[in-house]
């Protein structure tokens, strides 16, 4: 059951007939507010019910809510149809404005005053309650300022930049306002896994870090002036040296004084890896210099790597089979992909859901890893490695000169190909990307054209060659009825008029390179037809008379 609501007024209800929408779907995002959008018919009775950035719009499944927000805009197509655009409630945040602040505590309590003052400002339907906050500072104090005014959602932000940890907004037990909650962590692992083959829809994996640094020279608070001193105490300063906590600039707190008298902290590894990338990071918060130096090392810690970033889309199999755990935002999801060397927790990150074609429904996970490498191609190196000791094997049986040994070499050459060209057209742009060695195996293994992919095996071919040309005849065949042009597989003789053409979505029967017929969405489609005896359509058949004449009889089974 589907629901959907504009403020207390009724839009769509998936029992009711008069209230059908013709598309209904929703985002959700972490870290994001989310959207929505749904478009009604003209005569719809809600057609007139959404006032622009006033009217909240939730959708529900089974009592469950998916989604809460504000229409935005409506749209009207050519035939009156009606779409509504609408944004998730954590934008509510964008309609206050926070005026110029310094805050010097927790983030438990930063938080509250935020809200609090958030609240003051905007309407009752727009208020939140603060609840569970587990992030935390080693000091339980930090501080957070800003000399000019700014939304709070920007302050928000700032302050999810500086801590870490995830908003999440749930209902109240008891108060009719939403509840904002601040987690350090999102430790939920639904039961329900993605698996290749089964619901992985789609992997990437990428590399970089545009804030990559090896070398960091940390500043902390502004050193406030001494008090006026007499005359004998300032010459004697002058005689002295600086303070050991001004360091070279004399207005911020630096490391010098529990660093060996150095300003920097460097990662040599990193170093020795990229060279010197240095960058000055400030903290107002800080005012000793120990705690300067461990903020600087972590800082350190989490720059100085290339950041390897997987994203998967998959299917929720619990939309399709209810006794599975549904995939939320914010969910741990084991997935597992051997061809891509891959059997870790993943967190989700976004969810698209189509509520009319839940076969159109997605979720995309993400996972950052840092390596000083960059990205792990564990999985790139064992598939190569699998292909190279599998044509190793095959040209040490060649050399037996047997035809037992041919024909086995030929089921081992077949099968490896079979089993590794999904997995090599996947990952082929990752691994030219990963280095001079992955790039250098990949070119002896693959040769990538504009329009097709061919496999050659130098060894084998040589072998092949020199010592049984009734195998390379063999060989030769198979490459002669099977073809791979473009992701498709296209089957029958070079040459011949008819053919099998394999694609993505459809399987199509050629006639002299012309489609004459048809395979999709688990429908036949013919361009023309000829049936010899009858034609039967379920229980209906068309037969034809002696004399000519056609009979539409009823099949009794």
């Amino acid at each position: 059951m589907i629901q959907v609501y504009a403020d207390r007024q009724l839009v769509y209800d998936s029992r009711l007939d008069g209230y059908e929408l013709s598309a209904l779907s929703y985002t959700a995002s972490l870290q994001k507010a989310g959207t929505a959008t749904l478009t009604m018919p003209p005569g719809h009775p809600a057609y007139d019910y959404f006032k622009s950035y006033t009217t909240v719009v939730t959708i529900y499944k089974d009592d469950e809510l998916l989604f809460r927000g504000r229409a935005l805009y409506p749209t009207d197509d050519f035939y009156n149809f009606r779409t509504i655009t609408c944004e998730g409630e954590l934008n509510f945040f964008r309609d206050g404005v926070h005026r110029p602040y310094v805050y010097q505590d927790g983030p438990a309590a930063i938080l509250a005053q935020v809200v609090e003052l958030y609240n003051a400002q905007v309407e009752a339907y727009k208020q939140f309650d603060v609840g569970t906050v587990t992030v935390t500072d080693p000091n339980n104090y930090i501080r957070i300022e800003n000399s000019k005014a700014e939304q709070f959602s920007d302050t928000l932000n700032k302050l999810r930049e500086l801590c870490g940890g995830y908003f999440v907004i749930t209902q109240s037990g008891t108060s009719s306002r939403r509840v904002l909650n601040w987690y350090a962590e999102l430790e939920y692992r639904t039961r329900q896994a993605v698996e290749f083959g089964e619901n992985l829809l789609d992997y990437a994996r990428t590399g970089g870090n545009s804030d990559l640094v090896t070398v960091v020279i940390p500043y902390g608070a502004k050193i406030e002036p001494p008090e006026e001193e007499t005359t004998e105490d300032t010459e004697a300063t002058e005689e002295g040296s600086e303070t050991e906590t001004t360091g070279e600039t004399g207005e911020r707190l630096t490391v010098e004084s529990v660093n060996e008298g150095r300003d920097y902290v460097q990662d040599y590894d990193a170093v020795a890896r990229y060279g010197v990338i240095a960058r000055a990071v400030y903290w107002d918060d800080v005012t000793e210099p120990a705690n300067l130096l461990a903020r600087a090392q972590k800082y350190l810690h989490e720059n100085k790597s290339i950041i390897t970033t997987l994203e998967l889309s998959a299917l929720d199999l619990s939309r399709v089979d209810v006794s599975m755990d549904s995939m939320q935002v914010g969910d741990l999801v084991r997935v597992r992909s051997k061809p891509h060397g891959v059997d870790e927790d993943f967190l989700l990150t976004d969810r698209t859901e189509d509520l009319l074609h839940p076969e159109n429904s997605k979720v995309t996970l993400g996972k950052e890893a840092q390596t000083l490498t960059g990205a792990d191609a564990a999985g790139d190196y064992k598939n190569a490695a699998d292909l190279q000791a599998a044509e190793r094997q095959i040209v040490a049986d060649y050399k037996v000169n047997t035809a037992a040994a041919v024909q086995e070499a030929q089921t081992t050459l077949a099968s490896m190909i079979q089993q590794t060209s999904e997995a090599l057209r996947l990952e082929v742009s990752e691994m030219v990307m990963t280095g001079e060695e992955v790039q250098s195996l990949v070119s002896t293994s693959m040769e990538q054209l504009a329009e097709s992919f061919t496999f050659t095996f130098t060894e084998l071919q040589t072998t092949i060659d020199a010592n049984d040309a009734a195998a390379r005849e063999q060989f030769e065949t198979l490459q002669k009825y099977i073809r791979f042009e473009g992701g498709d597989i296209i089957l029958g003789e070079v040459g011949n008029e008819l053919t099998l053409r394999i694609e993505n979505d459809r399987i199509s029967f050629l006639d002299a390179g012309a489609e004459v017929a048809y395979l999709n969405n688990q429908r036949l489609y013919v361009t023309d037809g000829h049936f010899l005896h009858s034609l039967r359509v379920g229980n209906i058949a068309a037969v034809p008379r002696a004399n000519g004449n056609l009979s539409i009889v009823k099949v009794v089974e």
